[in-house]
């Protein structure tokens, strides 16, 4: 790792890697460092520089010790070497973006917008039922009303018929005997009439009292819905400094590594750096020899807990398990003393240990653009 101390040694051995920084790029970040410690005071490490277009991000990172496992909190400057404090944006939504535009550099410009989505583009209108709910039910009603009264009127009609036949034919009993049967079967028609319609009135108004909650529901809901999406919509102005900060974090979790036994958990659970004493040529070219720094995705509490060793030295993840394995390529100079480890899927990356020392030390330098042809690169 990269602190004030160690600058000028871990960049001069850099140098035959082709990383490297020219003079002027050197005392700026050893000024901006330097003032960004004396600021914070915590020790700053040198994470590495995103090459831009127009301007050039300078990273630097401090350890963040208030958890189980440290975190970096990362900075960034530009050609003024006047660090800021790199916020953390909506990484899901960044990561979907990425994908669109795989290949787009970054400009130097942090407010610059990346991608910007039109606030009320893809919201859904919101629909109002309530009125066209009463129109229907004022519909229905006036309908039912108009059959009642029909209803109505047919009846009075046949019972005046009924008694103008009684009356004509009284002395013919069987033409009163088939009046009767009339007037009976009529009176019996009117009264299912009326039985109907009142069923239908009462069906009527149950149907526009649920027509009418329904309604309401939904313009409620509707309510919701717009107002959650236009506070989603008005995050999706994605800037250059949420995408770098994205980037670097991505960068960091997916390449950057160190010994497996820098670091160690102790008895009481907490987790330090340990005096690493170097590794000799064999262990050096093994893989399993070397580990992401970052939190282990299949490590938990009771598993710490289980371990009877007061110390636990290989608790992180191996870079033989990635997939696939063959994006760590390991090299070794003509001395056969020092050798340096590249990552295929971010071209920009490389660490270097010196054998039988404990000094090794990580850098990137590149664009931040993965290499999305590796598929078609490996063997």
């Amino acid at each position: 790792m990269i602190n004030l101390q160690t600058l000028d040694f871990h960049l001069s051995n850099f140098e035959e890697s082709n990383r490297c920084f020219n003079d002027e790029e050197k005392f700026g970040i050893l000024y901006g460092m330097t003032t960004l410690e004396e600021h914070i005071n915590k020790e700053i490490y040198l994470w590495g520089k995103i090459e831009g277009l127009e301007y050039d991000y300078y990273i630097t990172y401090y350890f963040n010790q208030e958890n189980f496992f440290p975190k970096k909190k990362f900075y960034y400057c530009r050609n003024d070497y006047v660090f800021h404090e790199m916020l953390k944006g909506n990484d899901d939504f960044i990561e979907n973006m990425e994908r669109k535009l795989p290949f787009t550099f970054f400009s130097g410009y942090p407010q610059k917008i990346f991608y910007s989505k039109d606030k009320t583009k893809g919201l859904k209108k919101k629909v109002i039922n309530g009125g066209d709910s009463n129109d229907d039910s004022d519909n229905n009603d006036n309908s039912d009303g108009n059959d009642n009264s029909d209803g109505n009127d047919n009846s009075d009609d046949n019972n005046n018929s009924d008694d103008n036949n009684n009356s004509d034919d009284n002395d013919n009993s069987d033409d009163n005997d088939n009046s009767d049967d009339n007037n009976n079967s009529d009176d019996n028609n009117n009264s299912d009439e009326h039985s109907n319609d009142g069923d239908d009135k009462i069906k009527s108004t149950s149907y526009t009292t649920k027509e009418k909650k329904k309604s309401q529901r939904n313009n409620i809901y509707n309510d919701k819905n717009t107002d959650i999406k236009k506070k989603k919509y008005e995050k999706q102005n994605i800037t250059e400094l949420d995408r770098l900060s994205y980037t670097v974090r991505k960068i960091d979790e997916e390449a950057f590594i160190i010994p497996y036994n820098s670091i160690r958990i102790t008895n009481n659970l907490e987790m330090k750096f340990c005096n690493f004493t170097g590794f000799n040529i064999l262990d050096a070219l093994k893989l399993t020899s070397w580990v992401h720094f970052r939190y282990p995705k299949n490590l938990t509490y009771d598993k710490i807990k289980n371990y009877n060793s007061f110390f636990l030295n290989n608790f992180l993840d191996s870079i033989k398990s990635d997939i696939p394995s063959n994006i760590w390529n390991i090299k070794i100079n003509k001395q056969l003393n020092k050798i340096s480890i590249l990552n295929a899927l971010y071209p920009g990356y490389i660490f270097y240990h010196m054998l039988n020392t404990p000094f090794y030390a990580s850098l990137y330098i590149g664009t931040g653009v993965s290499n999305y042809d590796l598929p078609f690169l490996l063997p």
